[in-house]
C-alpha cells in the first residue's frame, strides 16, 4: 500500500498554524524515510504519543490524506455441525484452508477458548 501525504481540504500548508506545520513536516519526512512512524519519532527525538495525536489532527484538517487499507478486513460465518465434533474431537476448517483440531473438549470448552482468545491480551 503506498501512502500520500498530500493536501486535500486545505488549499496550502500556508493555512496550518507552526505547530500543525512541524508535525506536517516530520510526517512527511517520516513517510518519505520508509521507517515506521515509532523509528523515525525515536530518531528524530520526538514524543512517539505527540506524534501519533498530530498524524490524527492532520488527518481531521484534511492536511494528510486518511490511510485505507487495500484489503479490509472481513469477517466469516462459522456454523458448528455436530458431527464433525465426534470422540471429542474437534475440527475447525477455516476459509483460508487453515484447519484446527481439537481433541478431549466438549462444546463449552470450545466456547471457553473461543472466548478467550477473542479477548485481547492483558
Amino acid at each position: 500500500m503506498e501512502k500520500e501525504a498530500t493536501l486535500t481540504k486545505l488549499q496550502s500548508d500556508e493555512e496550518l498554524t507552526e505547530p500543525q506545520r512541524y508535525w506536517l513536516k516530520h510526517y512527511q519526512a517520516s513517510e518519505v524515510s520508509g521507517k515506521s512512524m515509532a523509528e523515525y519519532a525515536r530518531e528524530q527525538g520526538l514524543a512517539i504519543t505527540a506524534f501519533y495525536y498530530w498524524k490524527k489532527r492532520l488527518i481531521q484538517l484534511g492536511a494528510i490524506a486518511a490511510e485505507r487499507l487495500s484489503d479490509p478486513p472481513v469477517f466469516h460465518k462459522i456454523t458448528i455441525q455436530r458431527e464433525q465434533c465426534v470422540d471429542a474431537t474437534c475440527r475447525i476448517r477455516f476459509p483460508n484452508g487453515v484447519e484446527c483440531e481439537m481433541t478431549g473438549m466438549d462444546e463449552r470448552g470450545l466456547a471457553s477458548l473461543l472466548i478467550s482468545v477473542s479477548q485481547p491480551p492483558s
